[in-house]
């Protein structure tokens, strides 16, 4: 909503510029005849200023919105068996809200930084092959590649989250080459890759519940060890210890990992999540 403002405030002082897509792109605005006209890049649309002051007071600050040519302002949120919406947080990347609860670590930390801390931790290099697994609105992936990954795969099984991803402006590098985003359930479509085959990867799970209990197991952690090279590494999402109703959660996931053949380094509070390697072939044999 700031932004709408913004685009208020220009207008009616005659013309100049203001942040729009979530502070990511300035845009030139002019006003003509009760319309603001707004260019951004090669990209320009005429709205009505009396539209834009009309959303003053209708719209929250959580609120995020998109301009479309047919329909005009429109919140980015979807409606279905489930509440999805695309939340502000002031400044900087938004986050993902599904019934009401935030898909991001947002608590002393930023979405956006929230992903780069955890691309850090596993040290992606270039070249690297990445396996991000529950995509979300694509900050980890994205991050990936920007840590100089070759390719990066990102699976995520809920296409009202993708539909939400394509309207932020923060998730753009979704459609980057070296980017496949795969609709799918990730724990069938581990299965389709080679042996060997990752260098990371990156599972970002929902919190533990009765549906996503597949996402946790040891069956799936053993197909993650199998498509891992020797020495690749793994981060794997799991939230404070003892948050979720008193389970520890951390030390279970470490216990299979281990069960799987994994080296667990260990769980990081900076990163809210446990670390682990599939030793080398050397590391096997003593």
């Amino acid at each position: 909503m700031d932004e709408l403002g913004g685009l208020v405030r220009v207008c009616s002082s005659g013309s100049g510029f203001t942040n729009v897509n979530l502070g990511l792109d300035v845009a030139s605005v002019s006003f003509l005849g009760g319309f603001c006209d707004v260019g951004v890049g090669g990209f320009r649309v005429r709205v009505g200023l009396e539209d834009l002051r009309g959303l003053e007071g209708v719209l929250s600050s959580r609120d995020v919105v998109f301009y479309d040519l047919n329909l005009g302002f429109v919140v980015v949120e979807v409606r279905s068996n489930r509440f999805y919406k695309l939340v502000s947080l002031g400044s900087g990347a938004p986050t993902l809200e599904i019934d009401g609860v935030h898909m991001h670590r947002v608590e002393g930390i930023t979405p956006w930084d929230d992903a780069r801390v955890k691309v850090e931790s596993l040290g992606v290099r270039r070249g690297s092959r990445v396996l991000d697994l529950c995509t979300g609105l694509g900050y980890t992936a994205i991050h990936s590649l920007r840590a100089g990954a070759r390719e990066v795969y990102t699976v995520e099984v809920d296409e009202n989250v993708l539909s939400i991803a394509s309207l932020n402006p923060w998730s753009r590098g979704l459609g980057s080459e070296g980017v496949w985003v795969i609709l799918g359930d990730a724990f069938s479509v581990v299965r389709e890759f080679e042996d060997n085959y990752f260098n990371y990867v990156i599972h970002d799970p929902p919190r533990l519940s009765k549906s996503t209990g597949e996402l946790y197991s040891l069956e799936f952690y053993r197909e993650l060890y199998r498509i891992l090279k020797p020495g690749g590494r793994l981060y794997h999402y799991t939230g404070e210890p003892g948050r979720v109703r008193g389970l520890k959660i951390p030390s279970r996931v470490a216990s299979k990992l281990r069960e799987a053949g994994f080296i667990v380094e260990g769980y990081s509070k900076l990163t809210a999540g446990v670390k682990a390697v599939k030793p080398l072939a050397r590391e096997l044999q003593t």
